[in-house]
């Protein structure tokens, strides 16, 4: 009986990794729901939605928002604080890619855009293609774009 429940409990794991309800896996969903969810706090409340938004994370604490000024100055980036006060747009991803400078580009041109990039991805400390989306938002009379990223996307679906 005990080897029994055993391989059902064995059986019920493999399930859900492999249908990655227990890996946790981010969609392109949850990204633009957590982007869409940030510029609406940003609209309403301004500045004051950036202590919230500091600590807000999304699929399974992995995804979190940034905030930067139109001309591509860092406001908030919880997982590297010290990019606030910088200019995102001369940050390269691994394979040379400029693309704060794409994010800034897409965002003052159409007001959203996908923006693919190879960075290391904390988790598995690998190289991996990040796929991120940005829209813009008004704080404070200010216009700003809010952007979140996550790895696991293929490159082909990051549009």
């Amino acid at each position: 009986m005990g080897k029994r429940i055993l391989t059902i409990i064995g059986v019920i794991i493999v399930f859900l990794v492999n249908t990655n309800v227990y890996a946790g896996t981010c969609t392109k969903t949850d990204l633009i729901k957590a982007v869409d969810y940030a510029v609406g706090l940003i609209n309403s409340k301004g500045k004051s939605a950036l202590p919230e938004l500091t600590k807000y994370r999304y699929c399974n604490g992995e995804g979190y928002i940034f905030v930067i000024e139109i001309d591509g100055k860092t406001i908030l980036q919880p997982a590297n604080p010290q990019l606030e006060g910088k200019d995102i747009t001369v940050l390269q991803g691994a394979k040379g890619e400029y693309f704060g400078a794409e994010m800034k580009a897409k965002a003052q041109k159409y007001g959203e855009g996908w923006v693919s990039y190879v960075w290391e991805n904390p988790k598995t400390k690998g190289l991996e293609i990040k796929c991120s989306f940005v829209k813009t938002a008004t704080m404070d009379g200010k216009k700003v774009f809010v952007g979140s990223g996550i790895y696991g996307i293929p490159l082909d679906d990051c549009k």
